[in-house]
């Protein structure tokens, strides 16, 4: 009977301490992506932001809630979630597109109509701004960091302030910081 307490208070605890990490976690990334509307440039100026995520209903809405009360880099915010399958005009309508668990690189097409319409891309693993997202998330002694691929932002006539290349791991570097 002890023992069965025992497990049931380190499953519990188990349990409180993954669900403290994972709302960390988000607000960690929902931070990010906030800072980097401040160092992201777009071709035109922008008087609110659309922030789609895509295959993560919760963090979705996470975000939103996050934001539902103040502004996100003083402009209003819309998120909105998308899921496989769903229109790819829906995809046009970012300035923002999240990949959360899911693997932007194997659709080319739409992530060059995505770069063309100037869509920054941003995924959950580092190895995706390889193939054409534009920043990827990793972790790293349990801190998140971030590597930015600075060809697929110019690309879509995005730039990058040298301030947050500073903090990021930069790939393809093209010296077109401003």
């Amino acid at each position: 009977m002890k023992t069965t307490k025992l497990l049931a208070a380190v499953f519990f605890l188990f349990f409180c301490i993954a669900s403290v990490f994972a709302i960390s976690e988000e607000s960690v990334k929902a931070a990010y992506l906030e800072r980097f509307t401040m160092f992201i440039k777009w071709p035109k100026p922008i008087d609110s932001y659309t922030i789609c995520i895509y295959n993560d209903d919760l963090f979705a809405q996470t975000l939103q809630k996050n934001y539902s009360s103040h502004l996100f880099n003083n402009h209003p915010l819309k998120v909105i979630s998308l899921h496989e399958g769903d229109s790819t005009e829906e995809m046009f309508k970012c300035h923002i597109l999240y990949f959360r668990g899911s693997k932007p690189h194997q659709n080319e097409a739409l992530l060059g109509a995505l770069r063309k319409n100037n869509v920054l891309i941003i995924s959950d693993d580092d190895d995706d701004a390889k193939r054409g997202a534009m920043i990827g998330f990793y972790l790293q002694n349990n801190a998140f960091k971030f590597v930015i691929n600075q060809r697929n932002l110019e690309n879509a006539n995005l730039n990058a302030s040298y301030k947050l290349l500073n903090f990021a791991t930069v790939i393809e570097p093209t010296g077109g910081a401003k």
